[in-house]
């Protein structure tokens, strides 16, 4: 048998060092919030900035963001347009790309897998005239759950709707979850009619995410990998002046 030091040369214990150090990447975490336009059709949900030239498949970081992304308030992400054949609503799905930091390329993009049903029935969908503390979810494939607030009569109410996304990122370390909404001047009958008539609907929406560390990942800590690393250079260079003795 050979001795060990003679069996792992030294720029193989350096390279496993390194790769202990490099391993280290500790997820990323806190909470960002979005806004920008979505526009809604019976099949496909589309994103455009609010600014212009109202580029697609664009939204904006606002302000009060935590953690890993309190420094991107102000700059834009890109997020990706869906379409119910690849993204259904209920059921999970394969990842797809969803969201990603155009400030911060080296953050991992967060992947679509599954979309919320709305919370609400559809018994007050159709239901006129429209009122106050109505709610509506129009079939177990929407995602929306609309809800006619206050004002009352005479102005009528106005409606606002939730949504609600999650995933993980594509390196697999955390999981997200997003929530949207979107606020009308016109209570949900009217909205709903205008997806009826017209074949879609655009309104300014925004969301609060959350990333937290994947619940089934035991990462080392950073300080641990770097240890061990050191540790395996330093087990050759006392195995080395052994073999030497």
């Amino acid at each position: 048998m050979f001795p060990m030091s003679r069996r792992l040369p030294l720029p193989t214990v350096l390279l496993g060092g390194l790769i202990c150090v490099s391993l280290c990447a500790a997820p990323i975490s806190g909470t960002f919030n979005i806004a920008g336009t979505i526009t809604i059709t019976s099949t496909t949900t589309s994103w455009t900035l609010n600014d212009p030239p109202f580029p697609s498949q664009k939204a904006t970081i606002g302000l009060g963001n935590t953690g890993d992304f309190a420094s991107l308030s102000g700059t834009t992400i890109t997020i990706h347009n869906m379409n119910s054949a690849t993204e259904p609503v209920g059921v999970p799905f394969p990842a797809q790309p969803f969201i990603s930091f155009d400030a911060a390329p080296s953050f991992p993009t967060l992947n679509i897998d599954f979309i919320f049903q709305g919370i609400y029935s559809n018994t007050d969908c159709a239901t006129l005239p429209p009122a106050v503390g109505q709610t509506c979810t129009v079939g177990s494939a929407s995602a929306f759950s609309f809800a006619n607030n206050p004002p009352g009569p005479p102005a009528g109410p106005q409606a606002t709707v939730s949504f609600v996304f999650m995933g993980v990122t594509n390196d697999g370390l955390e999981n997200w979850h997003g929530n949207f909404t979107s606020q009308f001047t016109v209570p949900y009958q009217t909205v709903l009619q205008q997806l009826a008539t017209s074949g879609s609907v655009t309104n300014t929406f925004s969301a609060s995410f959350a990333l937290t560390p994947h619940q089934d990942l035991h990462m080392p800590e950073a300080g641990t990998m770097s240890l061990l690393g050191l540790s395996m250079v330093g087990l050759w260079i006392k195995l080395r002046r052994r073999a030497s003795a």
